[in-house]
């Protein structure tokens, strides 16, 4: 008798398009873009970006300057993003960015460090 592999169930999710892990950290975070200079707590973060729930809503799409805030001890990312994701606020949640990195220009191997302590 041999064994048949089944086939893999359907799904509805969307496929992973992330080349990095993300980890559920809270940092303290600044996006600027033309639009808008935003603040806020990151939800998760990784090497190739991060989410933020901001109070003031960013389209996707936008070119944004980053600053992260690692901890307290002023360990600091500084890159240029662009909006990947645009979630309006619902059910009590503020707006949420996602913001995927073009260019970390300051703190690349600090992040790696972080990343890696979590």
């Amino acid at each position: 008798m041999h064994a048949v592999p089944l086939p893999a169930p359907l799904s509805r999710a969307k496929p992973e398009r992330r080349r990095y892990l993300r980890y559920a950290v809270r940092c303290e975070c600044w996006l600027e873009s033309d639009e808008a200079s935003v603040f806020g707590s990151t939800a998760d973060v990784g090497l190739g970006g991060l989410f933020l729930r901001t109070a003031i809503p960013l389209r996707e799409g936008a070119r944004v300057s980053v600053a992260l805030s690692l901890d307290g001890a002023g360990h600091a990312v500084v890159a240029e993003g662009l909006v990947t994701r645009a979630v309006r606020a619902q059910h009590g949640h503020r707006h949420g960015v996602g913001v995927e990195f073009i260019d970390i220009s300051n703190g690349r191997d600090g992040l790696s460090v972080f990343l890696n302590e979590r």
